[in-house]
Parts: structure tokens; sequence; C-alpha cells
């Protein structure tokens, strides 16, 4: 009785209302697609003008910049954005970016805008907006780590030299942005003639220095007309760099270069070197390079390698025949390698005399080396061993470059298993005819000849000062400058 009591008042309940509330044609409210929202923000940084007068808080011109989008009913899918100095906005859709504002005053302000953008297309009609106040940065300048030879330790009162080539480097910084660097000036001697290159330029070979007594100066400007404080070489207020230049002048078709850090206090082998090289084409014939090191013990380190590949390359150009010589500690040959095979290449004459108990290095192209093992393991050869000679088929012209060991030779030498090539000019006279015990056996190669194109080097294993047992170092020396290297 009560079921058909209920279904009674559900039947009057709906013959009652105007409108069937289950009826299929009831229609139904539209709800309007709403349009997502942006936000953005910044890390900040230091006020960039910090003790300047316009007492507002300012940034750089480099912005890393954040932002998101919401939306209500839909999904964010991208953005646009857009600065005020740009003519339209730039689809993306990732969520930052870095910019750097195109400043060309020392003040100015930028606006950033960016709308978020759903997946039914709309774009936040309210975008996110943020306004930079940027003052411009002075860029700075510095010399590349090591570009420059280095002073003893305190004491940067020493010369520097070079010959007429000298490569500068130096690394540039900006807040801004380094694309905001617009120039690069340099100056010799004094500041009042500056010489503009492109902002992008880190680097500069001067060539046909003048002889004497030189000073760099290098400095840096953006596109605000902002210079970088003005650097030097030499810098008299810098104790960690030699504080004279001076350039010399090449003199003569021959270089004699002292590779032999050690001796470059006394001079003891050099000068050797120098009566000889006198005696052959006169004091205004040839010159002196010495090249120094920073290992310890630091011996003249205001005279290392240059820097440069140029530089080294340039030095041997000025010259037609170079006498290398070094012994003892770490030679430079491996560093300048590339320049004494570009040199040689060129036509260049050298003989290197490399008598250390580092092994020759058989990647060097300026020779050719297969491979080389040591001529006395216990680091000693007497003297009176005999080196025999072969520049040509006359022996009368060999038995005259003959050599004997003329003291002791107390570290270890190389033995060179000639490459591709390469030719023997020297080898150990044979263990069996020696009249003195020797450290080897059989009959050791230690000099090779190699040419390159019209060019040539010979390579010799010993220390040469220490073969003049015949007294006839100087004849050798001269035989090379007047014949072998005359071809």
């Amino acid at each position: 009785m009560k079921n058909v009591i209920l279904f009674a008042v559900l039947i009057f309940f709906i013959l009652g209302c105007d409108t069937n509330p289950f009826h299929t044609d009831k229609k139904s409210r539209l709800v309007s697609n709403s349009a997502p929202e942006t936000h953005l923000f910044l890390i900040p940084t230091p006020d960039s003008l910090a003790g300047k007068p316009y007492g507002i808080d300012t940034t750089a011109s480099k912005q890393t910049l954040y932002w998101w989008g919401e939306d209500k009913d839909g999904q964010v899918i991208g953005y646009y954005y857009k600065w005020d100095f740009s003519d339209s906005m730039i689809w993306t859709t990732k969520e930052t970016e870095t910019f750097y504002v195109p400043i060309r005053t020392d003040y100015d302000e930028f606006t950033f805008q960016v709308w978020a953008v759903d997946n039914d297309s709309l774009m936040d009609p309210t975008p996110a907006v943020q306004t930079f106040p940027i003052f411009n940065s002075r860029p700075t300048i510095s010399f590349k780590n090591r570009s420059n030879p280095p002073a003893p330790a305190n004491n940067p009162n020493v010369t520097a030299y070079t010959f007429p080539t000298r490569t500068f480097f130096w690394d540039v910084e900006d807040a801004d942005g380094v694309e905001t660097i617009q120039a690069i000036f340099y100056a010799m001697d004094d500041t009042s003639n500056w010489i503009q290159l492109d902002g992008a330029d880190r680097s500069i070979t001067l060539t046909e220095l003048e002889p004497g007594p030189h000073r760099f100066y290098v400095k840096a400007e953006d596109v605000a007309g902002a210079s970088s404080p003005v650097i030097s070489f030499p810098d008299p207020e810098d104790d960690q760099t030699p504080n004279t230049w001076v350039v010399r002048e090449p003199k003569g078709e021959v270089l004699l270069v002292n590779d032999y850090a050690l001796d470059q206090s006394t001079h003891e082998v050099q000068s050797i070197y120098e009566n000889i090289l006198t005696d052959i084409v006169g004091t205004d014939g040839y010159s002196v390079w010495e090249i120094g090191t920073n290992s310890a013990p630091a011996i003249n380190p205001q005279n290392i390698l240059p820097y440069a590949t140029a530089d080294i390359r340039a030095y041997l150009g000025y010259f037609k025949k170079v006498i290398w010589f070094s012994h003892l500690g770490v030679p430079h040959i491996s560093e300048a390698g590339l320049s004494l095979t570009q040199y040689v290449g060129n036509g260049g004459y050298v003989f290197i005399t490399n008598g250390n108990q580092t092994q020759p290095d058989t990647s060097w192209t300026f020779t050719s080396i297969d491979s080389t093992y040591i001529v006395n393991p216990s680091g000693r050869l007497l003297a009176g061993v005999d080196i025999l000679a072969s520049f040509s088929n006359d022996s009368t012209e060999n038995a005259a470059n003959d050599l004997t060991t003329g003291k002791l030779i107390g570290n270890r030498v190389s033995a060179l298993k000639p490459g591709t090539g390469a030719q023997v000019v020297y080898r150990m006279q044979p263990d069996s005819t020696a009249t003195i015990a020797v450290p080897y056996i059989g009959s050791p190669v230690v000099g090779i000849r190699y040419p390159i194109g019209q060019g040539e080097s010979v390579y010799f294993s010993l220390p040469l000062h220490y073969c003049d047992g015949r007294g006839n170092m100087a004849d050798l020396i001269r035989y090379l400058i007047e014949v072998e290297f005359n071809k």
C-alpha cells in the first residue's frame, strides 16, 4: 500500500511541473573557455650601479628569465615573448631563456612581455611584464695566461729579448656579454696613436719591429663606448713579468740556439760555439737565441720559448742555417718541432746536437726516427771512443769529420734507428774495434740526415762539445755551414 502511495505522489509531481526535469530535450548551459594566465620571475642580481648616482635598482644586460603559465580548463602548450626593442613576438615552448639586451648608452630601460597560449589557441590577454633598468658594464681585458714570459721570483728587473716578431694574446670579459665588445685597440710604445682591431680579435702578431726597447698596450671597447682599463707588456707595476722588453736585430745568416738552460749563467758551452762561428762567419755573421726555462730550477725564465708557434717559426725564418745545442735539463725541441719542420720545409738547414738523457721523440717530423735505445745504460760513455762520419762517398771527407769523445759523457744518450727517408751520417765505432771498454754492442747510429723539400736537418744525439777529442769540432761546424748546408 505504501508503494502505491509513493508512486501516485511521484506521478502527481511530474504532471504538475511545467517542464519535465527528466525530459531529453532539456537545454544545457554553456560554460565559456578560459584564457591561460602567465607568470614571470627572475633571480635577483647585485645592483650594477652600486655607488652610482642613478639612485635606482639596476642590473646587467645579460638576463636569464623564467616564466610559466596556468590554464583552468586546459593545458598551456607554449608562449610568445617580446622585448620592446623587437618588432615581433617569438614563439617558444621553453620556460626559460638567457638574453643580451642591446644597450648602447651608459643607462637604458628595457621591457619584456610573455604570453601563455593554451591548447585551444587562446593567448593570455594580460601578459606578464617586467621592465629592466640596465647600466652598461665596462669590459675587462687581460693577457692570456702564460702568453707572456714570467720574471724570476722576486726579480722583475730583467729583460725579455725577441727578434722583430712578437705575438700578443688577450682575453676579454664583459658582464653585458662578449657580444657587446665592438673593438680592440692597441698601441706601441705610447698611447697617443691607437690602432683599431675587430672586437672578436684575441691576438695580434707584430712584425718588422725596430730594434730596441718597446712596450705594447691594449684595451677593449664595448658598443656603448665604454673602455676597459689599459694593460701593457711590459708593465712596471707587475712584479710577475719582466720589466723590460728589447727587440734584437737578426744578424747574419746563421742562428745559434742555446737550448741548454744550465749553461745560460756561465755561457761556457755557448762561448765555444760563438768562438767557432766568429772564426767562420765573423761577429756580424750570426745571432744567438737563448731559450730559458721556467721549470725548477728556473733559469732565464724571461726568455722561455715563445708562446706563439708563429713567433718560433719567424725567429728561425730570419736565418738560412741554424746550429741548435742542448744537453742536460729539459730541451725545447719537441715544443719547437712543428716550427722546425716548417722551417726545413721552406728551405732552411738545421743541425741539432741533443746529448740529453730524455730520448728523442719518434713523432718529430723535422727528422725521421723509427725508434731509439740507450747507448750507455750505465750513464757512462768514456773519452776516447770514435764516432765515424758518413756524410758522402768521399772517404777523405768523411775521415775529416770523424769525431772522438774528448771527455766522459756522464748521462744516458740515445742511439737512433733511422726512419723512412733518413740517412746515417754518424755511428759509434764498432765495439769489436774499440780500444777501450764501450757500453754497447755493434755500431749504434747517433747521427742522421733528413731532407724536407729544399731544406735539411741533421740530428746528432750526443753532446757535440764533449766529442772534440780530435780537436775538430770547429771543422765539423765549418763543414756543415759551408758544404753540407750549401748544397
